[in-house]
């Protein structure tokens, strides 16, 4: 008889346990409140570009860019940019062969846009680049 009040308890014991931590584990407990998820966007984009010149040198740029931007409301939204970018050179040898020149470098380097907007004609933004993409400095996607 105790071994089945035992059991029992047991078995009570675990299912309370149970709800508890499935209630406490809620979407609005782990996510503070201040932070609206709806608010948030999040995208991502990726590029490589290597160059080869006459003098047998080459360089190579890859980036990996997440792009987070966040509305606090209509009037004020944020936008950050977190680059992943390697880059380097080697010396062409003939055919596929390049020689590695020993500078492979990789750097997170992050980007963020401030803008508030109080009025339809006006606007104030607080900008800090670290790094533009190669579309941006050539101007491609003015």
């Amino acid at each position: 008889m105790k071994r089945i009040m035992l059991i029992t308890l047991l078995i009570i014991a675990f299912s309370l346990n149970a709800e508890i931590i499935n209630s406490a584990f809620t979407p609005e407990l782990l996510m503070p409140s201040i932070i609206n998820m709806n608010n948030l966007t999040i995208n991502h984009s990726m590029s490589f570009s290597s160059s080869i010149s006459s003098n047998s040198q080459s360089a190579y740029e890859s980036v990996y860019t997440n792009h987070l931007n966040y509305n606090f409301n209509s009037k004020l939204n944020l936008k950050v940019d977190l680059n992943f970018i390697n880059y380097g050179s080697a010396t062409y040898q003939g055919g596929i062969e390049f020689d590695g020149n020993h500078d492979n470098t990789s750097k997170v380097l992050p980007n963020f846009q401030l803008n508030y907007n109080p009025s339809e004609n006006m606007s104030f933004t607080i900008e800090f680049r670290q790094y533009n993409s190669p579309f941006e400095r050539n101007g491609l996607f003015d």
